[in-house]
């Protein structure tokens, strides 16, 4: 059986952006369980635009195309990703929309959907479950908080830079167990359609497409010269290019999961 109480924490800060940790928090638990999260950064206004190189900025109508860059972690997902949402808490701006944007970006990861125009066939799939009154195991500072064997997505306070964070439980041989996601209900503003006046706000189903990313086994790029790629560490607000995977993304799972 595995434990929900984790055993020995060995924090590895492998990258940081600024000053925040955006690499793997690892923790080996008992039974040959071990964890790791991940986090999304918020992004400053216009800094997407801003990192754009010249060659970058003449593909805008596919930006990411030509960047090929990912990062693999030691997990994949063997068996359909079974998850469940808890809509309590979920912001008023999204709360008749955020379960189809959740459901969308998972079905992106999943299925390799992508804004290069790319056909490809991925061995792994997703299937939502339903409602539920669980929680991720996710705590307030960032950490993952135990291990039920449940994939729950759910809304709650995280700390102020971070939009969402996911936690993936997987054993030696590289199996996920379970991977919950907690998206910020304190700090960020979001939405599921942009406003035509946007400021500060974050478009949801991006930030689920990052985070469904690490649950799959893709890993951070470098965010300056990566900023196209839906896993780079931050996302910009008023933004949904991200809502499709880069070629650096689709590479990714398909280095993991390639019919």
């Amino acid at each position: 059986m595995v434990r929900t109480v984790l055993a020995m924490l060995a924090f590895a800060a492998v990258a940081t952006v600024g000053d925040v940790a955006v690499e793997p928090v690892v923790a080996h638990a008992a039974d040959d369980v071990h964890v790791v999260g991940e986090a999304i950064i918020a992004g400053p206004t216009g800094a997407f635009a801003a990192s754009t190189t010249a060659k970058a900025a003449a593909k805008a109508a596919a930006p990411g195309c030509d960047d090929r860059s990912y990062a693999l972690s030691p997990w994949r997902v063997d068996k359909p990703y079974q998850w469940t949402y808890n809509p309590k808490g979920t912001p008023a701006s999204v709360a008749a929309t955020a379960l189809g944007a959740i459901q969308r970006g998972s079905t992106t990861v999943s299925s390799g959907r992508n804004r290069c125009r790319t056909t490809t066939r991925l061995t792994t799939t997703n299937q939502y479950k339903g409602t539920t009154t669980r929680v991720a195991q996710v705590s307030a500072s960032g950490t993952c908080a135990g291990n039920d064997g449940v994939s729950v997505t759910s809304w709650g306070r995280l700390p102020s830079a971070y939009l969402a964070y996911t936690c993936v439980y997987y054993r030696s041989n590289g199996t996920v167990i379970a991977s919950d996601m907690l998206i910020d209900n304190s700090v960020h503003a979001w939405a599921t359609t942009l406003p035509a006046r946007c400021v500060k706000t974050f478009d949801l189903e991006s930030v689920v497409v990052h985070e469904r990313g690490h649950t799959a086994g893709i890993g951070h790029v470098e965010q300056v010269r990566s900023v196209q790629q839906t896993m780079s560490p931050r996302n910009q607000p008023c933004s949904t290019t991200k809502r499709l995977l880069g070629a650096g993304d689709l590479a990714g799972l398909r280095a993991r999961y390639g019919a």
